[in-house]
């Protein structure tokens, strides 16, 4: 039953107090966008790696462009291999542009008497060698190098074979009377014949070093002469001089004159059975008396070791012929480069060059101080290109008529104004096989290669997404036959494709970007295929496509958007995988080649990449010139690292399921 209250019964309760009521919102709704990058921020990891990445970028980009061009474009053979050197860090003796040398042969005149250290002279400037740190070693080898002294030959027949035989690179002249003595260190069995092969039976032979491009000529034995087959013993073209099959020191005493080349036969009266059947010499000389009279010709160590193997009757005669305990006394120590370089240097300039220096240098003529016992000399005060004048020539010319006098100065100059600079330079990470500034050549490098990444990756993703997105929708027949197609396309093995592209196209940038894009959006494809498949059944698209939207809507606006994250991050992470596939080919040989370029747009590629100066310094490793490889190790390490904690970073940044978070 309802009752009727009276009116009297309500009031209002503090009227005269302030009303409580929900306050309006001040904040504004995040976007998408910016809910991301809140979330991507709050990670000072990848922030650090953002910003390092950021760097590297912007480093490759400026510093080719404030950088002098001829640093890193042209060729200096005096400013090669300087190791690095930095300002502030060289003070703590680090990085100061010295450089550690190891195994280098020593001048045996340099040997102290106190210390019985010597250290080498060719290449090397005593001043700055750093004394505490040099070490002396005796290295025992078989080369046949003129650094190595002593030692013994040892001549084997080969197996089956009855003889060897060795000669002289040289014609040589010996006379009657004279004696041949052949030191015979040891003998297992058979005999030695010595022979003197006719010049009319040799000829001349020129050789090409394959990487100096030098030329050298030697005297071999020929093996015929016009229709004739030249064979031991045959007096139409060899005289045998004697035999020798005992140990110690065997004399021949010739019989009469001759001029040819001195053959040594070692002969089995059988067929050898292995290594055991073996000759040792440790020396070869002539003289015209005793064993201790002056040396005509003396064939010891290096000389001996530098006989050429001969072989007249492959059937019957084969061998090796090898040097043993040969020694050499090498040094390590620390060099001073940068100061050994850039020390005074002797030159000769001519007059009008000297008083152009003289002219530009304002007080320098005032400061000249004449040699009291040499006129032709005289010094000049510090600081000046010209550290002094050892001695001047004067010539006399007639031009139209009237004499003139032309002077030659002999002068010491200063060695950073010989090289082109005021002061001696830092380069922070060494210089190149070439002499260019290795900090720019790796940042250009860096530039190519991040432009080439950049390039083909957004290649690969374009082709991609659209490929993985038909598939991926569609699906049924669609997708069997185009994940076929795929699988077909990405079967070839990538040494064969890579080397195929070269053979048609020829090395360079575009067979690289062709190769990196080949079979590169497979991934990508994959991918998004499945992000297809994932979003595809659910509800808001089922609801999309019963209202009518068509393929490319519901696809562009209510799947892909939801699948960016991934996209976006396997853009990012796709971008450090062929920059490095790109160093990879590069130091393999089958990538970008030095001296090449190619534009695209505002940007020139030159043929520098971090692959190619890797592939360049991997040269030098033996050489101890190490800084070639760890410096642009270093920069590719840091750039894979930074690039993949920045796309993880990404990908959970454009996450939709973490939106608030």
């Amino acid at each position: 039953m309802m009752k009727n209250y009276p009116k009297e019964y309500f009031k209002l309760v503090n009227a005269d107090e302030e009303v409580l009521r929900d306050k309006d919102l001040k904040t504004k709704q995040l976007t998408y966008f910016q809910d991301a990058m809140l979330r991507f921020g709050k990670n000072k990891y990848n922030v650090i790696a953002s910003f390092t990445l950021l760097f590297l970028i912007i480093m490759s980009i400026i510093v080719p462009i404030l950088t002098p061009k001829p640093l890193y474009t042209e060729v200096n053979a005096s400013l090669r291999l300087l190791p690095p050197r930095i300002p502030i860090v060289e003070n703590l003796g680090i990085l100061d542009g010295s450089k550690f040398y190891k195994n280098v042969s020593v001048d045996m005149d340099t040997i102290s008497d106190q210390t019985g250290l010597g250290y080498p002279t060719e290449g090397f400037n005593i001043d700055y060698i750093d004394m505490s740190t040099l070490k002396n070693e005796v290295q025992v080898g078989t080369f046949v190098d003129p650094s190595f002294v002593g030692g013994t030959v040892e001549m084997k027949v080969a197996t089956g074979k009855t003889s060897s035989a060795i000669a002289t690179k040289e014609l040589v002249s010996v006379g009657a009377g004279q004696s041949i003595y052949v030191d015979v260190n040891s003998i297992s069995r058979g005999t030695l014949e010595v022979y003197l092969v006719k010049s009319s039976a040799t000829i001349t032979e020129t050789k090409v070093d394959v990487e100096t491009e030098e030329t050298s000529e030697r005297i071999v034995v020929a093996h015929t002469v016009g229709d004739l087959t030249v064979t031991w013993g045959d007096t139409r073209f060899m005289d045998l001089l004697g035999t020798v099959d005992e140990d110690g020191i065997n004399k021949i005493l010739l019989e009469r004159s001759g001029y040819g080349v001195l053959a040594f036969r070692y002969v089995l009266d059988s067929p050898s059975t292995g290594s055991s059947n073996l000759l040792s010499l440790n020396s070869i000389y002539t003289t015209s008396g005793d064993a201790d009279a002056v040396k005509i010709k003396e064939y010891t160590g290096y000389k001996l070791a530098f006989f050429s193997q001969l072989s007249l009757d492959s059937a019957t005669e084969n061998g090796t012929y090898t040097r043993l305990n040969a020694q050499r006394l090498v040094a390590s120590f620390v060099y001073d480069k940068y100061s050994a370089l850039f020390d005074d240097k002797d030159g000769r300039i001519g007059g009008v060059e000297y008083e152009r220096i003289l002219s530009e240098n304002e007080g320098m003529a005032e400061s000249i101080k004449v040699n009291t016992t040499n006129p032709k000399a005289w010094t000049f005060g510090e600081g000046y290109p010209i550290i002094k004048v050892t001695n001047y020539s004067e010539s006399i010319k007639t031009i139209d008529g009237v004499e003139q006098v032309f002077r030659t100065y002999d002068v010491s100059l200063d060695g950073k104004y010989a090289l082109g600079y005021d002061e001696i330079p830092y380069f922070l990470f060494g210089t190149d096989v070439g002499g260019k500034d290795l900090f720019s050549l790796i940042w250009l490098g860096l530039r190519t290669s991040l432009l080439l990444g950049f390039l083909a990756a957004l290649t690969n993703i374009f082709l991609g997404v659209i490929w993985g997105s038909i598939s991926g929708y569609y699906g049924g027949q669609v997708d069997i036959l185009m994940e076929r197609f795929k699988d077909i396309w990405g079967s070839f093995p990538q040494i064969t494709m890579i080397s195929i592209i070269t053979i048609i196209i020829g090395p360079g940038f575009l067979a690289l970007y062709i190769f990196m894009v080949y079979d590169g959006w497979i991934g990508a494809a994959g991918i998004t295929r499945m992000q297809f498949y994932r979003y595809k059944g659910r509800e808001y698209v089922l609801a999309a496509r019963t209202l009518g939207a068509s393929d490319a809507r519901i696809i562009f606006k209510h799947i892909l958007p939801n699948a960016l994250g991934t996209i976006v991050t396997r853009v990012i992470l796709s971008i450090p995988a062929v920059i490095f596939l790109e160093v990879n080919l590069s130091y393999l040989g089958f990538g970008i080649g030095n001296g090449q370029t190619f534009k695209i747009g505002p940007f020139e590629l030159t043929g520098t990449s971090i692959g190619v100066i890797l592939n360049d310094g991997q040269t030098q490793i033996l050489a101890g010139n190490l800084w070639l490889i760890i410096y642009p190790t270093i920069i590719v390490s840091v750039l894979m690292i930074t690039f993949n904690m920045f796309g993880n970073a990404l990908r959970d940044a454009l996450n939709p399921q973490l939106r608030g978070n």
